[in-house]
């Protein structure tokens, strides 16, 4: 296993990323470029305790601009370490998250935990400390055209995918093999399928304003890193101005992006979808 435990600069591959390498291939990425390659080599040949390694990237006339360092931890894998990796797969297959602790001893993983990225290095002795699998959640609320071309643009990133819809039997919720899991609902109640915090992204796309403005009024008031409601300016604009009528602070809806995504002219659910996804890429690297 070879894994980024920590970074500064401009690096193409941050800490967290990581790789497992063996004598006939490799999985995964720790960046790329001329990093990458040496490592797998180093990786390849390595036996015996876990190491750290430091690799320093400056501007070059090979093609890289990359100006930053990075810091391995290579980790030749024993029976030992049986037990660790197959939770971690475990842990993956189910799109869920746990801790990993690597050490000069070894590996150790606990399932079901989340941490922040961790690295400390004294005296000889170093620890990294950081989250393996899907940490963000995005709920799509509204099962359509829409939210199956966002499941597969998603399905790339780093998030587990829950697609939420009050109909029966919905056949774009059927062709819908990228999100990892779908639920027929109320949206009466909707707030108790969608997980609160910082690591929940909302997405509001029914199949009617009505049923729209059912469900953000269900949420509004939970703490979400990002809620989003789909729609054109004038909708957005009507919805607002009777629910504000019926009682509904206008400061409740600051915080609803709407209409959602970035404005690149989109029309097509693959657009829509591009827009969506490149607003929350942007928020969530920005955080």
């Amino acid at each position: 296993m070879v894994f980024v435990v920590d970074h500064s600069g401009s690096v193409p591959g941050v800490t967290g990323t990581r790789a497992v390498v063996s004598e006939t291939g490799f999985a995964g990425t720790i960046g790329g470029g001329a990093a990458e390659m040496q490592l797998i080599e180093r990786a390849v040949g390595h036996r015996g305790d876990p190491e750290i390694f430091q690799f320093r990237h400056t501007p070059s006339g090979g093609g890289t601009l990359c100006s930053g360092v990075q810091d391995f931890a290579i980790i030749s894998l024993s029976p030992n370490d049986e037990e660790a990796v197959h939770s971690i797969v475990e842990t993956l297959g189910q799109h869920r998250t746990g801790v990993v602790r690597l050490t000069p001893d070894g590996v150790e993983f606990n399932p079901g935990e989340t941490r922040p990225h961790s690295f400390s290095s004294r005296d000889g002795s170093w620890e990294y400390v950081g989250p393996i699998g899907l940490e963000d959640t995005l709920y799509i609320i509204g099962g359509g055209h829409v939210a199956l071309a966002l499941s597969k643009v998603m399905a790339t990133l780093p998030f587990r995918i829950v697609v939420l819809d009050n109909r029966e039997d919905l056949p774009t919720m059927a062709a819908n093999r990228w999100a990892h899991d779908q639920q027929v609902i109320s949206f009466d109640n909707v707030g108790t399928h969608v997980g609160e915090g910082d690591r929940s992204w909302v997405v509001i796309m029914t199949f009617g304003h009505a049923h729209d403005r059912q469900v953000l009024e269900g949420l509004l008031g939970k703490e979400f890193a990002y809620l989003g409601l789909m729609g054109s300016k004038n909708k957005v604009r009507l919805m607002y101005a009777a629910m504000i009528a019926d009682g509904t602070p206008e400061t409740a809806l600051e915080g609803v992006r709407a209409p959602v995504g970035i404005s690149i002219g989109s029309h097509t659910p693959e657009e829509i979808a591009v827009s969506i996804a490149a607003e929350i890429i942007a928020i969530r690297n920005r955080s």
